[in-house]
């Protein structure tokens, strides 16, 4: 499947996104990515669905397409953004998915838009997440994803140096698919002394610190009645265990369908060809049974 950038108006302001067209009549399906992600981490779902349902994921604000798109930031107008995306694109009610910190976005989405979201689907987030004792935000922010926050801050002499970091991360096991290779190459934009991540620190920051503190955003997935497919990966970001989801929240909610997906990590249960295909059978199942 073919991705297609666009570029969005909404709300006076532009958004980037990526759209795979499904068959003639197909639904149209919504991808949100996570916290320093872009738009096209969602091309190994669009591949696995095959044309069967379209595609179209957001680049949030101060991300990939929408990297200069300005603030307000937070999970509110990231999910306003992506209500008012269903509606230029004439696809309400839809299905929205979400990876990681995109999860909080979807779940503020249908709870602020009912009339846009037909179902969700959740992937590797969702749930409050823990916050470490003795730490301000920004510090207990700088513990958990330190090391993509510094990625933003480094200048990188070349596309190749880039793409070795990314292949030597270990939740990618020294090998990059083409998708995913688009993926993270989509990310780098030029400076003085090579390249850097288009990525805004201030939204990631910004971000961060609400979905540790902001109590609305993390207690949206009690809030949410309706049975809900969440994926979940067997280990966490540095592919070790223990998973991002730990067991306990999953004891928590057994109202939900849980799929734990073996092998992946929290990168790769969405971006790998195992993770991929776990979404879009979720999706097919989720627009299935609303259609």
């Amino acid at each position: 499947m073919t991705g297609e950038p666009l570029q969005i108006e909404v709300g006076g302001v532009e958004l980037g996104a990526v759209r795979w067209r499904g068959a003639p009549g197909a639904p149209v399906a919504l991808g949100v990515h996570g916290i320093t992600a872009n738009a096209w981490s969602w091309a190994g779902v669009a591949a696995a669905l095959d044309g069967e349902i379209g595609l179209v994921a957001i680049d949030l604000r101060g991300r990939g397409g929408s990297s200069a798109t300005p603030g307000p930031f937070g999970m509110r107008q990231h999910a306003d953004d992506v209500a008012a995306v269903i509606d230029r694109l004439g696809a309400a009610p839809a299905v929205v998915a979400g990876h990681s910190m995109g999860t909080y976005v979807a779940l503020m989405c249908a709870e602020r838009h009912p009339a846009e979201v037909s179902g969700l689907v959740l992937v590797d987030g969702g749930h409050a997440l823990a916050m470490p004792e003795g730490l301000s935000p920004q510090q207990a922010l700088d513990a958990i994803v330190g090391p993509a926050i510094e990625r933003l801050r480094t200048v990188w002499p070349d596309r190749v140096a880039y793409r070795t970091m990314w292949s030597e991360h270990p939740a990618f096991a020294g090998e990059l698919t083409p998708d995913v290779e688009r993926y993270v190459l989509s990310d780098l934009v030029p400076c003085e002394g090579g390249f850097r991540s288009c990525v805004s620190e201030d939204a990631v920051r910004f971000d961060g610190e609400e979905l540790l503190v902001d109590d609305e955003v993390r207690t949206a997935i009690d809030r949410l009645a309706e049975p809900t497919t969440i994926i979940r990966a067997e280990t966490g970001l540095m592919a070790a265990p223990p998973p991002f989801i730990p067991d306990d929240v999953v004891d928590r909610y057994p109202q939900h369908a849980w799929h734990t997906v073996p092998g992946t990590n929290h990168y790769s249960v969405l971006i790998g060809e195992a993770g991929a295909t776990a979404v879009a059978d979720a999706l097919r199942t989720a627009v299935s049974s609303r259609e």
